[in-house]
């Protein structure tokens, strides 16, 4: 729930970043209050809602969802949201490391940007350092190449979940965008949806996001298959027991804290 041309729920009024780009970061504060308290009333507890993408290209995909035209602008709003969500509903800031880098829309194509790790660093991690630093508890992997950085894009990359992790400090929740996506990027090494959430959680991804229509087998990503080979390598070793675990305690621990429950764990 981004609000204006991303958005689910219709009664949400509250600004979006096609006007908020312009304004004092207070006004990402006070809209983003608004809608999480709406989504709250609704019951809802999670929302993808924050773009921490910045661009000054008036062409890019991106630009109407972003929150700022330049990294200090888009830092300042990214926060601001952050913290209007704050109490009401858990913030994911999207798309790192950010779409804003590169041309190219991620739902049809793997976009690709030439930047250097220390150019993306004083330049696209900055709102999301903010966003992490205001206390966002997810963050939302893009199907976004650096070649320069990693081979594979960052929803598939255990070097950028590590940046994510140890450069930026972010100890929480890993989502990745529609791993369908990758499907429909046309790229035949991304065409086995099974094997593409196994490389994802390999990788470090605490959680996969899948946007599936209501007969999925149709489009090549059957749940139950994707569900039995993460299992097979799991009991293979390629992906670590260890990994699962971590990501389930994480999930199980958020889990907890969304229901109110205060007593010892159950053993």
């Amino acid at each position: 729930q981004e609000g204006d041309i991303v958005r689910r729920i219709d009664s949400d009024q509250a600004q979006a970043a096609s006007t908020l780009k312009f304004e004092d970061p207070e006004q990402s504060r006070v809209a983003f209050t608004d809608r999480s308290m709406l989504l709250e009333r609704l019951g809802v507890d999670v929302n993808f809602g924050i773009v921490a993408d910045q661009t000054a290209d008036t062409a890019s995909f991106i630009y109407p969802r972003a929150l700022g035209t330049t990294a200090e602008g888009a830092a300042a709003r990214v926060a601001a949201a952050v913290e209007g969500e704050r109490g009401h509903v858990l913030s994911t800031l999207k798309h790192f490391p950010g779409h804003g880098a590169m041309p190219g829309d991620s739902h049809s194509s793997i976009p690709q940007s030439a930047l250097t790790l220390d150019e993306w660093l004083t330049g696209h991690a900055v709102p999301f350092r903010a966003g992490i630093d205001a206390g966002a508890e997810m963050v939302m992997l893009g199907h976004l190449l650096f070649p320069a950085i990693d081979s594979e894009p960052a929803s598939l990359s255990a070097v950028w979940n590590g940046i994510l992790r140890d450069q930026l400090g972010f100890d929480g929740i890993i989502i990745t965008d529609d791993m369908r996506m990758l499907q429909d990027s046309g790229n035949p090494d991304y065409s086995d949806a099974a094997l593409n959430a196994v490389a994802a959680l390999r990788a470090g991804a605490t959680m996969l996001l899948y946007v599936l229509p209501t007969n999925p087998q149709a489009i090549g990503a059957d749940p139950d298959r994707i569900i039995d080979t993460i299992t097979e390598a799991v009991l293979g070793g390629t992906i670590e027991e260890s990994t699962i675990d971590d990501a389930a305690l994480r999930l199980l621990t958020v889990r907890r804290e969304l229901s109110g429950e205060t007593s010892a764990w159950h053993k």
